[in-house]
């Protein structure tokens, strides 16, 4: 597999980042200055209330919204006491940031825990003797006086480099309990790094050839970085410093664009239809125009298995987090359903998020958990339609006629109401009007009507007017 991380930030208002692998889009993040990430970031807060109801505070952090502290059978916090959190998920829709008390600080290698006492290994690293190796590294480091988590990255690294992550980051929690010490609450103490820096320090594995980057100064802060990751000998760091956009340019426009699409096409001739709702993301899986090569049964199992894998790959590329219900297309042998389950979850296995993955349903729905950690990337790049408020609909004519209808009614009810109507609508009302009822309504409310299109008007938007010009 061939691999490329490509940040685009020539734009100082947005940062763009894109895992490639085998030529296509895998993950896309965008991060704005106005919106920028705060998971990881320290803040020292005040507590403003406590519901003991749900076992949860709100910490003023000096944001708009209050960030939500859940306690469970914590003790001791009360109204007004200044605290110290970490944030863990980032604002979302009305629901102001998630903190927790458990501050932990990542590294390259490794996560320091401030307030642990135990060292903990990556399950990826399976090797008992590694396992051991990496515990008593930590162990020495720490001297008992923080835990510490060793991260899959620390696999086979030298003793000296982890020993050096290891003793930045306690240095770096030194400075922000003096920091503490001397602030006013509600005030940041420490912010991660930005995403540039913090994609490639997370990110970067063996199977990484090349990053790629539009920015001088992003560029230059990565050659630091790079400097002092022992993996990243075999990795390329380029400048990209054509005028062509870095996505365009690597022809992953079309993968960008059909981040919104709700229909995404299988190669078999089988698509996906993705749908969000507030509890969970649906997703169905058809078979389209697919008849395959031999029977039924195999038809269906060359869409499922398609689907596994491309499912696994929407999950990354929209950052899609909760409860997601899949509707894999009936399987009757239970060979069959056990095969697109490893299947699916093999190809989940490069997700840093570590989705959860339930069995399979005698119905063959699927769920799967995924975390839900920075904001949703289509609340980056979508707002709410004006027109649906984000359902994805739009109330069809024939309703939207009704109501005009309704309201002809009620205003010709009146007392020396006007019997000749203006009716001011959309382009794509306008036509269904004169073409299906106009006529009728006519001879049914005893009045004449009159239909004219107005394009700045929205779809479901429209106007009466008598014959003095005034809105009715």
């Amino acid at each position: 597999m061939t691999a490329k991380i490509i940040i685009s930030a020539v734009n100082p208002e947005e940062t763009r980042m894109g895992i490639v692998e085998n030529g296509r889009l895998m993950e896309y993040v965008v991060e704005r200055n106005n919106s920028a990430q705060l998971v990881g970031s320290i803040f020292l807060g005040r507590v403003c209330n406590v519901v003991r109801g749900i076992q949860a505070a709100f910490i003023d952090i000096g944001l708009d919204k209050n960030a939500f502290l859940y306690l469970g059978d914590k003790t001791g916090i009360t109204e007004g006491q200044r605290v110290l959190v970490e944030i863990t998920k980032d604002a979302r829709g009305s629901k102001g940031p998630t903190a927790t008390l458990d501050i932990s600080l990542a590294g390259r290698y490794a996560a320091l825990l401030p307030e642990a006492n135990y060292t903990g290994i990556s399950r990826k690293i399976t090797d008992s003797a590694e396992r051991s190796r990496l515990k008593k590294i930590a162990d020495e480091v720490t001297n008992g006086a923080a835990g510490a988590v060793m991260r899959t990255n620390a696999a086979g690294m030298p003793e000296e480099v982890l020993r050096a992550d290891l003793q930045q980051l306690m240095a770096d929690w030194q400075i922000i309990q003096a920091r503490a010490k001397l602030a006013r609450s509600p005030q940041v103490l420490h912010r991660e790094l930005d995403i540039s820096v913090r994609i490639v320090r997370d990110y970067l594995n063996a199977c990484i050839d090349e990053v790629v980057v539009d920015s001088p100064a992003v560029y230059g802060r990565l050659q630091e970085l790079l400097q002092n990751i022992a993996e990243s000998r075999s990795c390329k760091l380029l400048l990209h410093d054509k005028q062509t956009d870095i996505f365009s340019y690597y022809r992953l426009s079309d993968d960008v664009a059909s981040i919104s699409d709700r229909r995404i096409d299988l190669p078999s001739g089988g698509y996906l239809v993705i749908d969000y709702t507030e509890a969970m993301t649906v997703i169905d899986v058809n078979s389209g125009h697919f008849s395959g090569r031999e029977n039924l049964a195999e038809t269906v199992m060359q869409i499922n298995r398609e689907a596994a894998d491309e499912i696994a790959r929407q999950l990354r590329l929209r950052d899609i987090g909760g409860i997601i219900v899949v509707d894999f297309i009936d399987m009757d042998k239970k060979e069959y359903r056990e095969e697109i389950m490893e299947r699916l979850q093999q190809a989940l296995r490069a997700d840093k998020m570590k989705p959860c993955v339930q069995d399979m349903t005698v119905l063959n729905l699927v769920e799967i958990t995924r975390k839900k950690a920075r904001q949703n990337l289509s609340a980056v790049l979508y707002a709410p339609c004006p027109v649906c408020q984000g359902s994805g609909r739009v109330q069809s004519q024939e309703t939207v006629g009704l109501e005009i209808k309704r309201r002809l009614r009620t205003l010709l009810a009146k007392p020396c109401a006007p019997r000749s109507i203006l009716i001011m609508v959309s382009p794509w009302l306008a036509e269904w009007l004169n073409h299906k009822v106009i006529r009728q309504w006519e001879k049914e409310l005893n009045c004449t009507l009159a239909v004219t299109a107005e394009p700045r008007l929205q779809l479901e938007t429209f106007s009466l007017l008598d014959n003095t010009g005034v809105d009715k």
